[in-house]
């Protein structure tokens, strides 16, 4: 999960080589382009197709799926799916796109703005799930705030691997049994352990 400041063709163009799946915002200034049409046998090979951008409506193809639910803390939400769009520079590397609406009971947008997000990797999930993904990322981001700030992980000049392995997984911890102790909840100190996990392992 990486926040707008990621959703660009040269984030997408350095991490082709990571088997990752990502799942970034973007900004609604962006400017995203179709797959291009068949080769036609004249010329040269399109590497583009129409213009799509974010802040265009008139520019958008028909979405690939468009779903409504209701969602207990959000209310009434629409999310609409493009699939197959890239950035100019990283034509190679397609995108899924994502746009979540909050809606009234009309069916109005109740925020104006809404929630870009493009996943790129392999099997993406349902579209009313996908997106839930995101909302995790205020806490994930916390997390490390609490990490360096509080517990100063990024602090000690370490020389060794295993000096360095030995810290951090203090930290990571010292963090669980402060969650533990404060929250008496054994399914978020789970939660928060998996993650640290994650991270350790990468």
């Amino acid at each position: 999960m990486w926040d707008s400041e990621y959703g660009c063709a040269p984030f997408i163009s350095k991490t082709v080589d990571i088997a990752a799946d990502i799942l970034v915002r973007l900004r609604s200034n962006l400017c995203l382009w179709t797959a291009p049409p068949e080769y036609s046998g004249k010329e040269r090979p399109r590497k583009h197709g129409n213009k799509f951008k974010l802040n265009e409506p008139d520019s958008w193809e028909q979405a690939t799926q468009s779903i409504q639910l209701n969602d207990p803390k959000l209310g009434l939400v629409r999310v609409r799916l493009w699939e197959n769009l890239h950035f100019r520079k990283t034509a190679a590397r397609p995108m899924s796109l994502i746009r979540v609406e909050r809606l009234d009971a009309q069916g109005n947008l109740r925020v104006s703005k809404p929630l870009w997000l493009a996943w790129v990797g392999e099997q993406m999930p349902p579209v009313s799930a996908v997106w839930l993904l995101y909302l995790r990322r205020f806490s994930v981001d916390h997390w490390y705030r609490f990490l360096k700030q509080r517990l100063h992980w990024t602090l000690p000049k370490l020389s060794t691997p295993k000096a360095l392995t030995s810290n951090k997984m203090s930290s990571l911890i010292t963090t669980n049994n402060l969650l533990y102790r404060q929250n008496n909840q054994q399914r978020r100190f789970h939660f928060i352990f998996w993650i640290s996990l994650r991270d350790f392992h990468n």
